[in-house]
């Protein structure tokens, strides 16, 4: 849509359930937590078969086009020249979005099956982790402090410290 000049191409919006939704704008804490969870997740996988997306299109149907903060994907990034390669993980950054993130990413994720999705909420400085998707939303669901780690059902191997996605305190 941008290159018929309907959308201009630093608009922030995505395609969800055929529609065009402005994505909320970024604060300083969202920015830092994006930035550091890129940072955890790459540092984690690095000698791992998967790599991060961050805040790029994911395509999951043709009515739906969301930009999430990270996505873990399996493979290397020269993949997406030849197909869309299997997303294990999904992870949105939430403060001003944290209703959007439960009540439209959450389902929409589940109905396209990503296998794990996680809201970073900075309001309660805590990751949801969600999984084992179902018809409109996630059958499991466990909430991790700043305090505990995290866990990727894609790699158990892989335990992360929750406070290193969030901001600092300030």
């Amino acid at each position: 849509m941008a290159d018929a000049g309907v959308l201009e191409p630093d608009d922030s919006v995505e395609l969800i359930d055929g529609r065009i939704v402005e994505m909320s704008p970024e604060n300083s804490p969202h920015r830092v937590a994006i930035a550091k969870g890129s940072e955890v997740f790459i540092r984690a996988l690095q000698d791992l078969p998967y790599f991060v997306q961050t805040q790029s299109t994911l395509p999951l149907d043709e009515a739906n086009v969301p930009e999430p903060d990270l996505a873990v994907l399996r493979g290397v990034p020269d993949d997406v020249l030849d197909s869309e390669p299997e997303v294990v993980l999904v992870v949105e950054v939430a403060d001003t979005s944290l209703t959007q993130d439960r009540a439209v990413k959450q389902p929409l994720y589940a109905r396209n099956r990503i296998p794990e999705y996680w809201i970073v909420n900075l309001r309660e400085r805590t990751v949801e982790v969600y999984w084992e998707p179902g018809e409109s939303e996630y059958r499991q669901r466990r909430t991790r402090s700043e305090t505990e780690t995290a866990t990727p059902r894609f790699e158990e191997t892989l335990s992360l410290d929750v406070e290193l996605l969030l901001p600092a305190r300030s």
